[in-house]
């Protein structure tokens, strides 16, 4: 009986001492209305520290974590947001579909994305100005197509209806436009400029009046210019 007693009492000390060795383990208990009591290793390696949170730490942690979370969705949220297109972008993208070639004339985007700005080269098979490339840039505006893209010209060049400093005169980007227009209709426009200069219409007003009072000057000027030659006092780039 005594040997049955002492086992009996070594296996309820064994007991006893598991349980306490777990509940001396990492975790949290709650103890009491607005506390938590935390568990956390002390640092000198000898059993654990307990860490109190009273129930406005709790609230202000909580508040915390919930605003992190909103902002993470609605950062996600903007950053897959697509970009609203607006009715000039849509007319100008119905305008490079639609398309025709035009021969002596190459259009280029350099942004693939962006079709509100595109480069234009302007090469004549015929006239005054055959085989010279002349380039210009096109810029339409958001007021499209209530209002002409506007056009610049920068290649410098001897010719009545483009100035020194690349402004184009050309009737459908300005009084003539119309919203029925497209911009087929402006590189053809263009392309005229070349083929048939109107000094009628002059932003070189020099170059228009010696094109009206003496034609084989104002030619000789035109081929002076292509060559790379000095016209007026001016170096043109070498077209020819």
């Amino acid at each position: 009986m005594l040997k049955l007693k002492r086992l009996q009492q070594q296996q309820q000390a064994a007991k006893t001492g598991t349980d306490g060795q777990t509940s001396s383990e990492g975790g949290s208990t709650t103890g009491g209305e607005g506390t938590t009591t935390t568990t956390t290793p002390s640092t000198g390696g000898a059993g654990y520290v307990l860490k109190k949170q009273n129930s406005k730490e709790l609230l202000a942690s909580r508040k915390s974590k919930s605003k992190e979370n909103v902002f993470s969705l609605r950062t996600n949220k903007t950053r897959g947001r697509k970009k609203k297109t607006n009715g000039a972008e849509l007319r100008a993208t119905k305008d490079v579909t639609e398309m025709e070639d035009i021969p002596g004339v190459a259009v280029d985007f350099p942004d693939q994305n962006n079709v509100m700005n595109f480069n234009v080269t302007v090469t004549p098979s015929d006239g005054l100005y055959k085989g010279a490339a002349f380039k210009f840039t096109v810029t339409i505006p958001a007021t499209y197509p209530y209002d002409p893209p506007k056009v610049e010209c920068n290649t410098l060049v001897y010719h009545p209806n483009i100035d020194w400093e690349g402004h184009v005169c050309l009737n459908i980007l300005r009084a003539d436009w119309m919203p029925v227009l497209n911009l087929g209709s402006v590189l053809f426009g263009l392309m005229t400029l070349f083929l048939e200069p109107n000094p009628d219409d002059p932003l070189n007003k020099e170059a228009a009046q010696l094109m009206i009072d003496k034609p084989s000057d104002f030619q000789r000027n035109v081929d002076q210019s292509l060559k790379g030659g000095y016209v007026l006092g001016r170096q043109f780039p070498k077209l020819k």
